[in-house]
């Protein structure tokens, strides 16, 4: 997606608008990629001033992630939006590519510990049940609290 500068030249303070769908095929996210379930929705105003652009961009859609705790797949919903300024290095250009802000827009939109839902209650560490789904398994040491010696005169109290 680009943004025309030749326009916003000739109307310094007047904002610009512009919808479009915006394909992000090769989004990586901490080191693992973000599949994206479409286009992405970006919705960009910009105005400009004094060797400056302002940029609102909005950015939604959904992607494919893996829950953090019983790690299944789930699509999640995203919108962001941010008001950006951008230096122009080059005064005379005739546009900005925004691809870039575009897909920095869509990974702070997206959860850093993705739920399938609130209250996922993920795998046993001990046994590796899916909590979710089905009660720890026989012989599991994780289904009960471990003992802590320190806490015993409080245990006695109670």
């Amino acid at each position: 997606m680009r943004i025309d500068l030749k326009e916003l030249r000739a109307y310094p303070g007047r904002p610009v608008r512009s919808e479009e769908q915006e394909v992000l095929d090769d989004l990586v996210w901490c080191d693992e990629p973000l599949p994206l379930v479409g286009a992405v929705r970006v919705i960009a105003s910009a105005f400009y001033d004094e060797k400056r652009v302002f940029l609102t961009l909005n950015v939604s859609g959904t992607c494919v992630r893996r829950c953090s705790r019983c790690v299944l797949e789930f699509e999640e919903d995203f919108e962001r939006e941010e008001l950006l300024e951008l230096e122009l290095d080059d005064p005379s250009a005739p546009y900005i590519e925004i691809r870039p802000w575009i897909a920095a827009e869509v990974r702070l939109a997206v959860s850093p510990r993705p739920l399938c839902r609130d209250d996922c209650r993920g795998l046993c560490a001990g046994c590796g049940a899916d909590l979710n789904v089905e009660e720890h398994r026989e012989g599991c040491v994780e289904d009960s609290p471990p003992h802590d010696p320190r806490l015993e005169k409080l245990r006695e109290l109670l």
